[in-house]
Parts: C-alpha cells; sequence; structure tokens
C-alpha cells in the first residue's frame, strides 16, 4: 500500500478561483509533511476545463469529482465559512459516508459542530485544519 490519497472538499462556487487553489496548496503541504497526499478536484476540472477536454457541465463537473473521491483513501472537509452553504460538500460527505471513506471536517467558528446531521456523517468534526489533518493521519496511517 502507497501513501494513502485524500480529497480535500471545500467551498468553491462563488469564490476567486486563484485563492482556492492557492490555498489547497497549503492543505495539500500540510498532508504531504503528516505523510498523506492530496487529490484536488477543483485543480482537476480547472486544468480539464483549460485544455478543453471538459465544459462548464455540472454532469461532468460532479462525475469528475466523485470519480476522484471514489478513489480516495479519506477526505479532509473545510465547513469553515461562517453562513456558508456546503451544498458540495455535504453531497461529497454523504457519499464518502456510503462508500465507507472516512471523513474529517474542520468548522472553525461556525457552530456546525452541533449540527447532528453533519456528526453522524462525519467520522470526525474538529475546529482547526490542523486538529483535522492529525485525525485523517491517524485514521490513515495507524
Amino acid at each position: 500500500m502507497g501513501v494513502p490519497l485524500v480529497y480535500f472538499a471545500r467551498a468553491v462556487d462563488g469564490l476567486d478561483r486563484a485563492g482556492v487553489l492557492a490555498a489547497a496548496q497549503l492543505v495539500a503541504d500540510h498532508l504531504q509533511a503528516s505523510g498523506l497526499r492530496m487529490t484536488d478536484p477543483v485543480e482537476v476540472w480547472t486544468r480539464a476545463v483549460r485544455q478543453n477536454s471538459a465544459t462548464d457541465d455540472p454532469a461532468g463537473l460532479v462525475q469528475s469529482d466523485l470519480g476522484l473521491l471514489r478513489r480516495s483513501d479519506g477526505v479532509l472537509m473545510d465547513m469553515s465559512i461562517r453562513d456558508r452553504n456546503y451544498i458540495g460538500c455535504t453531497c461529497e460527505l454523504t457519499y464518502a459516508y456510503l462508500w465507507r471513506i472516512p471523513s474529517v471536517v474542520w468548522v472553525g467558528d461556525t457552530g456546525l459542530e452541533q449540527r447532528p446531521w453533519l456528526r453522524y456523517h462525519a467520522t470526525a468534526v474538529v475546529n482547526s485544519r490542523q486538529e483535522a489533518v492529525e485525525a485523517l493521519a491517524a485514521l490513515l496511517l495507524d
């Protein structure tokens, strides 16, 4: 078995794409330092659109993301933006739960850790990225 692959999910819609991608690189570095590697559905889809092998088709985007998720060993999910509607993340979390892929969600100071549906579907809900990476590493590397 190689280095565990982690699917990184977070808010994307309505956010600056360059900023979303740059923030993902910080997460990838953090995961790598913990012995994990990251797959970024936003980067994969952005690259496909640039190469004209994909369009702005919702079905194509969702199928691409689900394909990456299905091949992942774990999910790291950032739900730390207050008052954000995390529709995509919620769907990804549900698929991960059904496929028995461990998922760790960090929520910051949003209060989302109190939500029963989130606690039920996530393997762990924590407050910070550091806690999330540590929890996921413990799940995937032990």
